[in-house]
């Protein structure tokens, strides 16, 4: 890695050439031409400078890895005895993360209003957004962004083309269902969610745009209501390492939404001479796994393979659910 001292020695040398231009500029024995000259000589340099840092910093994070084409998840597993026994094999225990960021970077909301979905997940979790299924062709999407800002969505399969045809007023649901689900979710009287659809259908008029965006935050626990009344049954979608979950709330056998959310996970890594092991765990049960190399370099299987197996004995997995994972190699991250 570049470091915090190589850094600052490449700041203090644009600096020193900043100021060479300006001592440049000042120096009146130098004519117009050959001042521009100079100047353009500075300015090349600094350019390739640049340039040439940009790819070293490419180069010098590069990394070949070894990844799953998906995790596992493992019923009635303790999570906090799994960190617990990983910190006691002295492996690095890194989080937690919500997907891969920290907290503190996820968007989304922290509901605390929603009990029947604390007693699965715990008190930790993000909700991050909500689909409505009008039919098997138009679905609303409610993105939670942040407390005080909600964008909404719609999408409409039955399109020529579902993904590059322009989206036209015809092809949203019922003005009556769309109205009735602003109100329920955001609270909202008549007349305002009227207002906000119909902005909307401007902006589709205009720009094909079918987007809406709401400065007032949903009420999660009315979110939850609507869902179950359209419903009769639900049911939450399994997590595989890095958290992801769904509630599924079903129509007889018709998929009616869902509330995607997400909970923490933490990396267990053990860095060896050869490469850097990392055992994804999520709070309920997911777990992926991941080596990282050299770029261009390869392990055999058998000694990967032998390195998660031992990870997995030391914090308390079976080892030999390793064997039910399947490996893909790149050889670059690039």
């Amino acid at each position: 890695m570049l470091g915090i001292f190589g850094l600052i020695a490449v700041a203090v040398f644009i600096v020193f050439l900043v100021g060479l231009t300006v001592k440049v500029w000042m120096n009146k024995t130098y004519s117009g031409t050959k001042k521009v000259f100079l100047s353009l000589a500075v300015l090349l340099f600094m350019i390739v400078l640049v340039y040439g840092l940009f790819f070293f910093v490419l180069v010098d994070s590069d990394q070949a890895s070894y990844y799953t084409t998906g995790g596992k998840h493992f019923e009635d597993i303790d999570n906090e005895m799994i960190l617990e026994n990983a910190k006691e094999a002295d492996y690095q225990v890194q989080g937690p993360f919500y997907v891969n960021v920290r907290p503190q970077d996820s968007a989304g909301i922290y509901p605390d209003d929603l009990p029947e979905l604390e007693q699965h997940l715990g008190t930790d979790y993000i909700l991050k957004f909500s689909t409505y299924y009008y039919n098997a062709d138009k679905i609303m999407e409610i993105f939670f962004i942040a407390e005080d800002e909600t964008i909404i969505t719609f999408f409409n399969y039955s399109r020529p083309d579902p993904y590059f045809s322009p989206f036209k007023v015809e092809h949203l649901p019922d003005d009556r269902w769309m109205i009735d689900r602003m109100i329920a979710v955001f609270g909202f009287d008549e007349q305002t969610a009227r207002s906000h659809l119909q902005e909307m259908k401007t902006e589709i008029e205009n720009e094909n745009r079918p987007k809406m965006e709401v400065a007032r935050p949903i009420v999660p626990s009315a979110l939850y209501a609507d869902l179950q009344k359209m419903s009769t049954s639900s049911n939450f979608s399994l997590t595989y390492g890095e958290g992801n979950t769904a509630l599924m709330f079903y129509e007889d056998e018709r998929l009616a939404g869902k509330i995607n959310c997400v909970v923490p996970n933490h990396r267990i890594v053990h860095e060896t001479d050869e490469a850097t092991y990392t055992v994804k765990v999520d709070k309920l049960g997911g777990v992926d796994l991941y080596v990282e190399l050299a770029a261009g370099e390869r392990i055999p299987e058998e000694t990967y393979t032998a390195g998660f197996k031992k990870m997995f004995r030391d914090i308390g997995l079976p080892e030999a659910a390793v064997e039910e994972y399947e490996f893909n190699y790149s050889s670059s991250a690039w």
